[in-house]
């Protein structure tokens, strides 16, 4: 019995894969991956994860940047929907937003997987 090789998918056009890296390009500089981008964000998350919900000083006190530049970072996250901040007083807590976590990454696997078979079809 003879058998034959796989039939591979047509290469896609020049302007098929120009639309997929332009959309690839708008995944990547999404605000998700900004936020993301930065050790020190990932830190303050993973403090977040075992702290729970905690004001800046105490979030601050565990990086290695001063406070404002932790305040900074923690407005990035929270732009980006990784965090939740509540003011309390003189006081802004934080904590981290899992479920928001969780749907911005299912968003951007799903933009993803729309990118793929336009640039890079399976074998």
């Amino acid at each position: 019995m003879r058998t034959h090789a796989p039939v591979q998918a047509p290469a896609a056009s020049p302007e098929t894969r120009r639309k997929a890296a332009r959309e690839l390009d708008g995944i990547l500089e999404s605000k998700v991956f900004r936020a993301l981008s930065e050790p020190v964000r990932i830190q303050i998350l993973k403090r977040l994860t075992i702290q729970g919900r905690s004001d800046i000083a105490s979030i601050a006190a565990h990086v290695p940047q001063d406070r404002s530049v932790v305040s900074r970072h923690l407005a990035q996250l929270h732009h980006a929907g990784f965090v939740r901040r509540e003011k309390v007083g003189r006081n802004v807590y934080f904590e981290m937003d899992g479920p928001a976590v969780v749907a911005q990454l299912e968003q951007v696997v799903e933009r993803f997987r729309a990118v793929v078979p336009l640039c890079c079809p399976s074998d």
